[in-house]
């Protein structure tokens, strides 16, 4: 990630740039993208280059916003754009200054950005590694991405059941993959923790490219070997680029043969689930459709009748407390409804439920749901500071969210994980912050199901008065 591609109207301008020149320097833009691809595919290029600016363009200018401190888009073509330009400016010297990786930020250059791009570009031009244009490698980059609606093929089969330990740490963390300094800081905390496995839910921003992906296995937590303690999940942000870097990147270095798994212990079972394939749904939508063999093998899994309790991981929300996130979701409740109905399975099999998507952190009211919900998506995109009281009206009423602002900017709240230590019956979840303190702890026990009034949440959270922060346990 590039700070400058958080900002909403760099994205806004560089867009109608680059439409502006298609239109007025076409043998200009056929030039150098004769230069990437070909001189044979030029004219195909050029169409799906161009198709892809006006549908970023599109949907940066309608897109509403997300309560996110920095843009981040829910839109394929405009996140694979922001992939793109955070991969341009990162090779330009003139914005090595301007980011979190130096203390330096050098502001002159994303300011004229964000008013003038075309001063913009032409100033960076002989800044470029090589002397190309800033603007020319925009578009060599764009047409290196998957054409727009590619669908990288899933992953056939089922994987096998992993066996855990009774006695385990499990560090969960979602809407992390982002290289940025909550990113950063976070995999810090987790790495004092020293959890024998670690499971992110998703999301390598901008757009789930090759590079990115390669950035997220350079910054993930777990030393290697990763087989058998690393496990990622399919996210929106992967699906922009088809999910073809997630597949052959991410699944290939942590040797996860499919999107989805289960790992299991004497008392608990975790049950990941690839929501992303089929946006935000895990039915099939076909007899043929691949995610059917997902779908088969979790009706199995909740059928199974043992002494173990069900806790499912998803990218994406089942429940909201806010009402266009509520809507989104409507599918996936439905089909997670569908399922608790069938024959055999018990409206009581799933005991609790992690997920990502939403960038905030919330504990839901166990009373209004039928499983344990809990939202970990502020992984490292800082939302801002939650000010709300109470759910919007017909949305899931929640317990605690996430208020802590993170250092030196009261609006940006922190991104945290959860830490899940599995002890027998019981499971201690910790939520660790960025700065290495304790929002909040529970426990959920097996035995005595999810309504022990002995186990409630406790709030650490200084920021929402009840109780002083504590620093993160080991």
């Amino acid at each position: 990630m590039h700070p400058a591609c958080g900002n909403k109207k760099v994205i806004e301008n560089s867009l109608n740039d680059l439409n502006t020149r298609f239109v007025a320097s076409p043998d200009e833009i056929r030039a150098h993208l004769a230069q990437a691809v070909g001189q044979a595919n030029v004219e195909a290029t050029m169409a799906r280059v161009s198709g892809h600016l006006v549908a970023a363009t599109k949907g940066v200018q309608t897109e509403q916003s997300l309560d996110d401190h920095e843009y981040v888009s829910r839109i394929d073509s405009v996140g694979r754009f922001q992939s793109i330009l955070a991969t341009v400016f990162q090779d330009v010297p003139g914005l090595q200054g301007y980011g979190d990786k130096n203390p330096i930020w050098l502001t002159t250059l994303v300011e004229s950005a964000a008013h003038n791009v075309k001063s913009f570009f032409d100033r960076t031009r002989h800044d470029v590694v090589g002397g190309q244009p800033l603007w020319a490698a925009l578009i060599s980059e764009l047409a290196k991405l998957p054409a727009d609606g590619y669908l990288a093929p899933f992953p056939p089969g089922t994987p096998p059941t992993i066996q855990m330990p009774d006695d385990v740490k499990i560090a969960l963390l979602a809407d992390w993959g982002g290289d940025n300094p909550a990113a950063r800081r976070v995999a810090d905390v987790v790495r004092k923790q020293s959890p024998q496995i670690a499971i992110h839910l998703g999301d390598v921003y901008y757009g789930g490219t090759e590079s990115e992906c390669n950035t997220f296995l350079n910054l993930w937590p777990m030393p290697k070997p990763w087989k058998g303690s690393s496990y990622a999940l399919n996210g929106n942000h992967e699906m922009y680029c088809g999910g073809q870097y997630y597949f052959q990147v991410i699944l290939g270095a942590f040797q996860q043969p499919q999107s989805f798994f289960c790992l299991e212990n004497k008392y608990w079972r975790l049950i990941g689930l690839d929501s992303a394939y089929n946006k935000g749904t895990l039915k099939p939508r076909s007899a043929d459709d691949p995610v059917t063999a997902q779908w088969n093998w979790l009706i199995d899994l909740l059928k199974i009748k043992d002494a173990k309790a069900n806790i499912l991981l998803t990218h994406h929300q089942p429940v909201s407390a806010h009402r266009p996130e509520w809507l989104a979701s409507e599918v996936l409740r439905a089909e997670v409804n569908e399922i608790l109905n069938m024959e055999g399975v018990g409206k009581d099999s799933i005991f609790g439920w992690f997920f990502g998507h939403e960038h905030r952190c919330a504990v839901y009211d166990d009373a209004a749901t039928s499983f344990n919900a809990r939202l970990i998506g502020n992984g490292c995109i800082p939302h801002l500071v939650q000010t709300e009281k109470d759910s919007d009206e017909g949305c899931t009423p929640f317990k605690y969210c996430n208020r802590k602002p993170i250092a030196g900017d009261p609006n940006a709240a922190v991104s945290s994980f959860a830490k899940l230590h599995f002890e027998g019956y019981e499971v201690q979840i910790d939520y660790l912050d960025e700065d290495f303190c304790t929002l909040g702890a529970e426990t959920w026990s097996q035995k005595t199901g999810r309504s022990d009034p002995r186990f409630p949440f406790q709030e650490y959270d200084a920021q929402q008065g009840e109780s002083e922060r504590s620093p993160a346990g080991v």
